[in-house]
């Protein structure tokens, strides 16, 4: 779980402190602005969240708000989030309502629905904490709390049981639903004086209702002087929102403002040359895969990762020998008909050949010493002719190509055992220098 120090707590508590002036019975309105600090185990970035409830006063000690909490919660790799919905009911214990700074305690329960990926759950949770709050007005108070919310999620992460949150909340107590005791009457000289004109504000920005053009902008959001909220990069995603202040004007961004990385390398697609690389790879200032041997070949497909510099090289990254054994060409049997699995390597052989246009190759056919060496020697050329023709069918030079059969001739195993009669059975690529 999240180690945590009360460092940074005391210092938001003491920017932003809240008490309560509202009478006993009185009902309220408690929205909040929240900061996840998520648990470890979750493997995922902390977050804003919402806390939207409403509250009665019981008596002078005692607050009960019952709330709905949101927050959504960034893997730290990947594509994916926790989608978190709940309601509580919470108990707020004052200690001293007449202060000009009203500390309190919080404790409650509830139901926590998590959805990560396709799964979904609810489970229960519960919080504890403490917090203030500070008259701002006639009525309404500042208030701010740090909790330590549990959440009895054991299906999101394979072996974990549960996770511990901390949320920092800071928000207002609106109240409605009453008044309160009016006030003395007023000296007869300011009572007929004539009253000031009452300018509506509905949404608390700043910006009279006459003059808003956003009339139900977040509580504490930045407003421009039509009251719409700031987007200062002109992004289309408003400051709050932004986690990408500062984009390229023009730039493509996602819901969180930052720029689009289609194929998720770590290089956006502003500046992606190689928009495509396949996940999971390495890739260079340009978005391409690296070719760290500069083969030509890039290293996720390179099996000979260190070939020297100069000396050419297949399309898997390896030096091309003088003379090249494939093994994995096959015949049927006393035929020349290749087998399907052949065509696999005679494609990864054509390729290379394609890449290397000025290489001239023989294609060598050889068998076994079983039968004559007069039809051993026909057998081997009509299958290296065999060889020839499918690479040419796959786009070879024809003139950079010719067929030979050895027959029995050069075996590189023994002919007294079938596993070497097998190894002797074989097509040869001599690679002309």
């Amino acid at each position: 779980m999240k180690k945590f120090t009360l460092l940074p707590l005391v210092s938001v508590l003491g920017l932003t402190v809240s008490a309560t002036a509202i009478a006993e019975d009185q009902w309220y309105f408690a929205p909040s602005l929240s900061y996840v600090l998520a648990d470890d185990d979750r493997v995922a970035d902390d977050d804003f969240g919402l806390q939207l409830g409403v509250g009665q006063v019981i008596n002078e000690s005692w607050n009960i708000e019952f709330s709905a909490v949101m927050d959504t919660l960034d893997l730290e790799s990947g594509a994916g989030e926790y989608k978190q919905r709940g309601i509580q009911v919470d108990g707020l214990y004052f200690f001293d309502r007449d202060r000009s700074i009203d500390p309190y305690l919080v404790g409650g329960i509830g139901g926590l629905q998590t959805k990560l990926g396709t799964n979904k759950d609810t489970n229960m949770m519960a919080n504890v904490g403490a917090g203030v709050m500070h008259m701002i007005g006639d009525s309404i108070s500042l208030r701010a709390d740090a909790r330590y919310r549990l959440d009895d999620d054991d299906k999101s992460v394979a072996m974990e049981d549960r996770f511990g949150d901390w949320i920092v909340n800071i928000g207002l107590a609106i109240p409605f639903g009453g008044s309160k005791a009016a006030p003395a009457a007023a000296p007869v000289a300011a009572a007929m004086a004539e009253p000031e004109p009452v300018v509506m504000d509905s949404d608390g920005d700043g910006v009279s209702d006459a003059n808003d053009r956003c009339k139900n902008t977040v509580a504490g959001a930045k407003v421009n002087a039509n009251g719409c909220e700031v987007d200062s990069d002109k992004d289309g995603v408003v400051d709050r929102m932004d986690r990408c202040p500062a984009t390229p004007a023009g730039a493509k961004v996602d819901a969180k403002g930052c720029e689009l990385d289609g194929d998720k390398d770590g290089v956006v697609d502003r500046l992606d040359r190689c928009p495509s690389t396949p996940a999971g790879v390495k890739v260079d200032a340009k978005g391409c895969e690296l070719d760290s041997d500069k083969d030509g070949v890039r290293d996720s497909a390179d099996r000979c990762a260190n070939t020297a510099a100069g000396v050419k090289v297949d399309v898997k990254g390896c030096e091309i020998q003088d003379v090249i054994v494939l093994k994995g060409v096959k015949f049927n049997s006393g035929s020349a008909d290749l087998t399907e699995g052949s065509k696999t390597e005679l494609n990864e052989v054509a390729a290379t050949l394609k890449k290397h246009a000025e290489l001239k190759v023989e294609v060598g056919g050889y068998t076994d010493n079983t039968g004559s060496r007069a039809f051993n020697v026909s057998l081997s050329q009509r299958r290296a002719q065999s060889v020839v023709d499918y690479l040419v069918s796959q786009g070879v030079n024809a003139g950079n190509l010719s067929a030979k059969g050895y027959g029995p001739a050069s075996p590189i195993a023994d002919n007294g055992t079938a596993a070497g009669r097998a190894e002797n059975r074989r097509v040869e690529l001599h690679i002309a220098q």
